[in-house]
C-alpha cells in the first residue's frame, strides 16, 4: 500500500513538472500570421464579391509544440452570417471564430470588422469561340472545323457577367495537327467568381493534303483493238498527261506506269474519226486523278495517216 502511494505521488509530481515546462514562458511562442476567411452559411441566391482578398491577420500565443504546426497549416476563420442579410453587411470578427487548441490564446484579430458585399447570382448563355494559332504544314489544308457545344451557360455575379461577350476555349494549335481528329479543349473561365456549365469543348478538324501535280510528257498512246478493227493507225501517237494527287503518291509514280490508250472496236466509218483518250494509273495511287490531257483525243484512220492541218481543224474537248 505504501509503495502504491509513493508511486502515485511521483507520477503527480512528474505531471506537474511537465505541465510547468510546457506552459512556462521559456516554451511559449508568439506567432503572427494570415489565415483564410470562410463563411459558414453563404446565401444561396447571392455571391460574395467584396472583399476579394479574404484573409485576416491574427496573433497567437501558446506552447511551441502547438504553435509550430498551426504556422505550417493555418486554420480558417469561420464566420456565421445572420439568417437575413442585405447586399451589404458589417461583420465583427471574433477570436472565437478561429478554431485553435484551448491552450493557444488569440491575442489579436485584424481587422476586427469587415464589410461583406453580395450580388445576386445570375445565369446567362454565351457563344463559344475557338481561337486558332500557328499554321498547318505547307502540304496540309484545313477543310473543315466544327465544335460542340456552341453555347455555354455561365453562373455568376451580375457585375462579372456584364463584362462577358463570348467564352473562349484554349487556342487550337494548328502546327500540332497532322491529321483529321477530335480534340477536347478547356474553356477559359471569364471571371474569378463565375462558374462554367461545362469545362471543355470538343473540336473536330478535317485535314486534307494539298494535291500535287506532275506532267508526264510524250506518253505513247496504246491502241487497243479487236480483230475486226485491225489495221488502223492513230494521229498523234503521243500525249501529255497531267496527274494530280497526294504529294507522296505523286512523287512515286514513274512515267512508264502512266498508260494513255484508246479502244477501237470497229473500223472508223470515216477517215479521221476522233476517239477520246483514256488513262490508266498505277494501283498504288488510288487517290490520284488525271486533270489534263494534251491532246485529249486522237484521230483514227483505216490505212493511212492524214496529218492535222489548217484545212482539218480539230476542236479540243474539255472535261
Amino acid at each position: 500500500m505504501t509503495d502504491n502511494r509513493l508511486l502515485k505521488l511521483v507520477s503527480l509530481l512528474a505531471a506537474i513538472l511537465l505541465a510547468y515546462s510546457v506552459t512556462s514562458d521559456r516554451n511559449s511562442s508568439v506567432l503572427s500570421m494570415s489565415v483564410p476567411l470562410e463563411i459558414k452559411n453563404p446565401p444561396e441566391d447571392r455571391v460574395l464579391v467584396r472583399p476579394q482578398r479574404r484573409v485576416v491577420h491574427v496573433t497567437l500565443r501558446g506552447p511551441s509544440f502547438l504553435v509550430g504546426p498551426i504556422a505550417s497549416s493555418p486554420p480558417p476563420m469561420k464566420v456565421m452570417l445572420p439568417d437575413k442579410i442585405d447586399d451589404r453587411i458589417q461583420v465583427t470578427l471574433k477570436a472565437s471564430d478561429l478554431q485553435v487548441p484551448s491552450m493557444i490564446e488569440v491575442l489579436s484579430v485584424e481587422p476586427s470588422q469587415m464589410e461583406f458585399v453580395f450580388e445576386p447570382l445570375e445565369r446567362r448563355e454565351f457563344k463559344v469561340e475557338v481561337p486558332r494559332v500557328g499554321q498547318l504544314a505547307k502540304h496540309l489544308t484545313l477543310s473543315r472545323m466544327d465544335f460542340e457545344p456552341k453555347v455555354v451557360t455561365l453562373r455568376g455575379p451580375r457585375s462579372e457577367l456584364k463584362q462577358v461577350k463570348v467564352v473562349e476555349s484554349e487556342p487550337l494549335a494548328l502546327e500540332d495537327i497532322t491529321e483529321s481528329q477530335t480534340l477536347a479543349l478547356a474553356l477559359r473561365n471569364p471571371g474569378a467568381m463565375t462558374i462554367l456549365g461545362v469545362k471543355n469543348v470538343n473540336v473536330r478538324v478535317a485535314i486534307n493534303e494539298i494535291p500535287d501535280q506532275m506532267v508526264f510528257a510524250k506518253r505513247p498512246v496504246e491502241l487497243r483493238t479487236v480483230p475486226a478493227a485491225t489495221g488502223v493507225v492513230i494521229d498523234p501517237t503521243e500525249v501529255a498527261v497531267t496527274v494530280e494527287g497526294p504529294p507522296d503518291a505523286i512523287s512515286r509514280i514513274k512515267g512508264d506506269e502512266v498508260f494513255p490508250f484508246i479502244r477501237v472496236r470497229e473500223l472508223p466509218p470515216v477517215e479521221g474519226a476522233e476517239i477520246e483518250v483514256r488513262v490508266e494509273l498505277p494501283n498504288q495511287c488510288g487517290d490520284c486523278k488525271v486533270v489534263d490531257l494534251e491532246p485529249d483525243s486522237v484521230m483514227v484512220y483505216r490505212d493511212r495517216i492524214t496529218k492535222r492541218g489548217p484545212s482539218q481543224p480539230t476542236e479540243k474537248k474539255r472535261k
